[in-house]
This record gives structure tokens, sequence and C-alpha cells, in this order.
């Protein structure tokens, strides 16, 4: 079982880079009612002795209907920036597609993107597996939805003028296949947008919370761009995304070319600033006196609860109506999801926020709910403690001598 080669050139070594025998595979437990146990995963991040590709060797693929059939989908916009940022992802795609395109959103979670492009598309299809989904939760969107996996039996002879799959193919244990198939639904004139997490950002600030279960892969550009020109695209124009936390690819259809890639193992370097990271997480934690409460149930605290396993925190807060009274769960975790509030947070003594790409927010709502707590972030770029931001939990120049 597991990911046996490099996707990228297909080498069968790896060096390690970061081992957890025991994670989450779920944001939160999936509603009893599907059938699907809060299960656990372990992850063996390992780099490509040959090209440096970086992916989790201990993927098990036929988990997958596991993973994605569960109603646990966390791209809900929770807030006033986050809906402006989802209005101008739509807007920078259809400003360069044709007009009143046809469109398709491959693996759109709860649809928010969709619903957008609808307002000034011709026709929106969404392809998504979550059971959590049903065709009436779309009625009168202009939004058809195909609860599958990719490629969808429905759809399998159309061709699409914009193809959409925002934060997919990570997840894809063989995505050169994925690739080839969505390649083969765009029209001729068409153009696809597919967004992905940064191995570089990854690299650059030893991110040690970004390695989690749900994702197989961890693609630097110039790789990415190796698979997509082997799928038959053409990259029209690469943008940052999240401040250089994601990577959006503007494509277009062309004759496949067998490219090859030579990269670069950077797994000692990185296996020892992460095992860092971890350390000066754990002494943090361990420090800190009273009750605990995380702020994101996400795939950021996915990753924290395997880091730290047995951890007591009093709550979980996450500003998605939809997961109040879910429960986040770990190895010896089991913590109620609930809405920050003056109530809430008032047996609170300091707050983690998993969701930190949002927690310059997050930290001054805090503060206007009258917390005066600590209050940390799990991100571990130089943003960390700037600008009304809070401090790393990872932050190793903090570290006891």
């Amino acid at each position: 079982m597991g990911i046996a080669s490099c996707v990228v050139c297909g080498a069968t070594t790896a060096e390690p880079v970061l081992a957890v025998d025991r994670v989450p595979i779920h944001p939160f437990c999936p509603p009893a009612d599907l059938g699907i146990a809060p299960g656990f995963g372990t992850l063996r991040i390992v780099s490509c002795s040959a090209c440096g590709h970086l992916y989790n060797a201990a993927f098990e693929a036929d988990r997958i209907d596991e993973l994605y059939a569960a109603a646990v989908l966390t791209n809900t916009p929770v807030s006033e920036s986050m809906i402006k940022n989802l209005e101008a992802t739509a807007d920078y795609i259809l400003s360069r597609s044709p007009a009143n395109p046809t469109v398709v959103d491959v693996g759109g979670g709860t649809g928010v993107l969709a619903r957008t492009l609808a307002r000034r598309a011709a026709e929106v299809h969404l392809v998504e597996p979550s059971r959590a989904l049903t065709r009436e939760d779309f009625a009168g969107s202009g939004v058809t939805l195909h609860r599958c996996n990719f490629p969808s039996p429905a759809l399998a002879d159309r061709q699409f003028d914009v193809i959409v799959s925002r934060q997919v193919v990570e997840h894809i244990p063989e995505p050169l296949a994925f690739l080839q198939a969505l390649r083969a639904q765009l029209a001729p004139r068409g153009v696809a947008y597919l967004e992905i997490p940064s191995a570089e950002y990854i690299e650059q600030t030893r991110s040690v919370v970004d390695f989690h279960y749900p994702h197989v892969h961890y693609y630097r550009r110039d790789e990415f761009q190796t698979l997509l020109a082997r799928a038959g695209f053409e990259v029209i124009e690469v943008v940052d995304v999240k401040e250089g936390h994601d990577r959006g690819f503007l494509l277009r259809a062309t004759e496949p070319t067998r490219l090859p890639y030579s990269g670069r193992s950077a797994a000692g370097f990185l296996r020892g600033e992460l095992a860092e990271r971890i350390r000066a997480g754990r002494q943090r934690l361990d420090a800190l006196a009273g009750t605990i409460a995380l702020y994101g149930a996400n795939a950021y605290s996915q990753a924290l609860f395997g880091l730290f396993p047995g951890k007591c925190y009093t709550a979980m807060f996450d500003d998605t109506p939809m997961y109040e009274g879910q429960r986040a769960y770990g190895p010896g975790i089991d913590v109620v999801i609930r809405r920050p509030s003056i109530d809430a947070i008032g047996n609170v003594s300091a707050v983690v926020i998993t969701a930190y790409l949002h927690d310059l927010g997050i930290a001054q709502r805090l503060r206007q709910l009258g917390f005066h707590g600590q209050v940390f972030t799990v991100r571990s770029d130089d943003l960390a403690g700037r600008d009304g931001r809070p401090a790393a939990l990872f932050d190793v120049d903090m570290m006891a001598t």
C-alpha cells in the first residue's frame, strides 16, 4: 500500500522528511448516518531522491471514498474578505474565457465558486463526491450538481469553455491521468484554471502543519508545469494566491509534450528544520497554563492533533455555521466545535489559531469579544507576530535554552 514511486520522474527511492504515526483524516467526525468512521492515517512525507518531489508515501489510495464522500466540506466563506476573494477569482477566470461560457467546477466542495460563476455563465456543472450535497441544494442557482468523482459519466461526451479545479490535484494519487481527463473535456478555445498549494511556500517557511493526510503531493511550480505539459496543457499565466501560500495556473489546451524534470532534494535540510518547529510547538503548548482552545476546524488543526496527540483542548472555535456542535478528533482528543462568543471564550486561557491564513482577522475578533488571554498562530512565515498578527506557536527563537 502507499505511493511506491515519484509521479514526476518515476524514481522509486526517496529520503524521509517527516513521519507522524497517527493523524485524523477528517477535520471533524463525519455524521454517523454516513457510516464513515472518524479514521486515522499515517504521514510518511518523503522527498524523491532523484528530483526532490515531496509526497506522502503512506497515503492509501483505496481510502479515497472514505475521505471525500464524507460530509466534511471546508470551503464555505465566512467573512467579507473571503467572499471578495472568491468574487475576484471568478472575475479573473471569466475575464480570460469565452463570453457566456459553459463551465465545469471539479471538486468544488460546497459550490460557492460555482454559484458565483453561474451568475455570468451559460451553464455551470459542479462535480463533487461529498454525500452532504443534493441537487436540491442548488435549485435556482444555475448550477447542476454531479455527486461523483471526476470524470462524471453524465458529462463524458462534453467539452467546456471553462474548467475549474481548485485545491484538488494535490489530493490525487495519480495526477497525470486526472489532468489528462481534464484536458479531454476542455474545448479548443477554452481555458482551465487549476489551483494548488505551493511546495515552495512550505519549504521556505518550514510550515509543518501544511503536511496533513488529505494531501498526497506537494508540487513546486516547475514540476507541476512538467505534469501539465505531459497532459496537454499550455500555461498562459501563473498567479500567486493567499500571499504565496497557493498558486493558480491559467491554461489552454495544446499537444502533450514529454518534458524531463530534474529538480533537487532538500530532504535533510527540511527534515531538521521541521523537527525544530515541532520541538518549539511542543514546548510552547506544554508551557501554557490553564485551558487551551483552537480556532479553525480544518486541515491545519488535523495536523496539529497528529503532531501533539493527547493534548487537552477546552474548545474548538469555527465561524462556519454547519460545523456548530460537530466534534473535532485526534489521538486522545475529542472536542466540540463551537461558534466563538463572549460566553464561549470566558473560560479559555489561550487560543491557538489553526485557520492561520485568516489569523489577523480572527485575532481582532477575539479581542473584540473581550478575550485578553494569549493568542498564537500556527503560521510559520515572517508575518507571524507582525502588524497585529499573533506570535507563532512554532517560533524556534522562543525555545528555552
